[in-house]
């Protein structure tokens, strides 16, 4: 997107679809964007509703933004508050270890692949039930149906609709069958006499009907799942790059067991499960400087907003953007650039020791001003969790090939024309590991 600016110009204009758009870009721009009460991502995307082939789906991808973010938030704290942070851990280095039990001892995965096994059930799991995620054939057919959507989801289909017929269909039918299994799941529980300590009967419980439920896990995996994946992969990879920093989150991981006076002969994720849930948010500040450089360097989507109020002035007396014009940004602009960030594509977690991006909204990796990310609290509890739990349990290294026709980057990088799972641009990279807790 940095290409389409004139040299001293922070704005280019643009039609997509027959609609108006706006590139903006600079730090007072930034500041407009992710500012303005009437610039509303919802909107923004109905741009693309055409290539989302259930409407409900169009909604659903964005119900944690703007005016869903209110309901979106409060559904969030029914399942995700301070009672039931405690289990919600337990519960997730369960599941975590189930997935890693199912591997050889000693092998090589790719990263992108497998660690969205762990995240989806973990995921899954916090929104649904004990019994959703363990009648093992149909929540394995339920998770490829998500995963078959998400692989058809990309910018060719939308601007190339023709060509895609196939990919289309697949897709239409993996989302009807996402709606449907919900549907029919939801529909027998609420007759059930069930447990109403399980996530579903909360929501049940709080009153929320059989298509509220459904937008809000839908909604939930959407928007965790694949961005979760991205950071954990990526924080693997880094790590190994630069094994300083996985030898520091193991100095944490053991601080923290010795902190917590943990029975030493439980299996490893039972003696992670003894860890408060202070310790993990508060006592693990290298690895929280880690997820804050991997955000950085991986999460730069390009994002779309619609003005549904009065007109606003573009930054440097550069026009206006009125009512109805689309507005995009990129957060590379803010990430990747060397005016903010010295050497921006090495990996550098200590450059966040001070705090400062967090202030000036150089950082964007949770969102910013009136755009926040309302799940950042869990979403950051998991990533730590499995990270945590992956090193701990393996030793490994990563292995690099380069992709035939490409070129790889000295450093990998990922690929941002992938928005759903950013992966190395021009290589491939496979951690090979062996288990060394058992």
């Amino acid at each position: 997107m940095s290409s389409s600016f004139k040299p001293g110009e922070n704005a280019f204009r643009f039609h997509l679809f027959g609609n108006f758009v706006i590139g903006v870009r600079g730090q007072e721009a930034r500041k407009m964007f992710f500012s303005q009460r009437h610039f509303s991502t919802t909107e923004g995307y109905k741009m693309f509703s055409k290539a989302v082939p259930v409407p409900e789906l169009t909604k659903t991808l964005v119900s944690a933004e703007e005016e869903h973010g209110l309901s979106f938030k409060k559904q969030l704290e029914v399942l995700v508050n301070r009672k039931r942070l405690t289990a919600i851990i337990s519960t997730m280095l369960c599941d975590t270890q189930t997935v890693v039990a199912s591997w050889k001892d000693e092998g090589s995965i790719d990263p992108f692949d497998r660690i969205n096994d762990i995240t989806f059930l973990v995921f899954a799991h916090m929104v649904t039930s004990s019994d959703f995620v363990s009648e093992t054939r149909d929540f394995s057919r339920f998770q490829d149906q998500f995963f078959t959507q998400l692989r058809n989801n990309t910018p060719a289909m939308i601007f190339m609709p023709w060509f895609y017929r196939r990919a289309q269909h697949e897709k239409e039918v993996a989302v009807t069958s996402l709606f449907a299994k919900l549907t029919t799941y939801i529909e027998a529980r609420e007759k059930s006499k069930a447990s109403a300590s399980e996530p579903i009967d909360l929501l049940l419980n709080h009153g929320l009907n059989t298509h509220d439920i459904i937008q809000f896990i839908l909604g939930f995996l959407f928007g965790g799942v694949y961005n979760t994946t991205k950071a954990i992969s990526w924080i693997l990879i880094y790590i190994s790059i630069h094994p300083q920093w996985k030898s520091a989150i193991r100095f944490e991981v053991d601080g923290a067991l010795t902190g917590t006076s943990v029975d030493s002969s439980k299996p490893l994720h039972s003696q992670l499960a003894d860890v408060t849930t202070e310790a993990w948010e508060n006592s693990m500040p290298t690895l929280d400087l880690i997820i804050s450089e991997t955000f950085r360097l991986v999460m730069n989507q390009t994002v779309l907003r619609r003005n549904m109020g009065e007109d606003v002035k573009l930054p440097g007396g550069q026009g206006h953007i009125s009512n109805g014009t689309f507005v995009v940004y990129s957060h590379a602009d803010a990430h990747l650039k060397s005016e903010t960030y010295t050497e921006p594509w090495a990996f550098k977690p200590d450059r966040f020791k001070d705090g400062k991006q967090k202030v000036t909204n150089d950082f964007l990796g949770w969102g910013a001003g009136r755009h926040r990310c309302v799940g950042m609290r869990i979403a950051k509890l998991t990533i730590k969790i499995i990270v945590c739990l992956f090193v701990m349990t393996y030793d490994y290294d990563i292995t690099r090939k380069k992709r035939k026709f490409s070129s790889a980057a000295t450093i990998p990088i990922p690929d941002h024309n992938k928005v759903n799972d950013a992966r190395p641009k021009g290589e491939s990279i496979i951690l090979k590991y062996k288990r060394i807790v058992v």
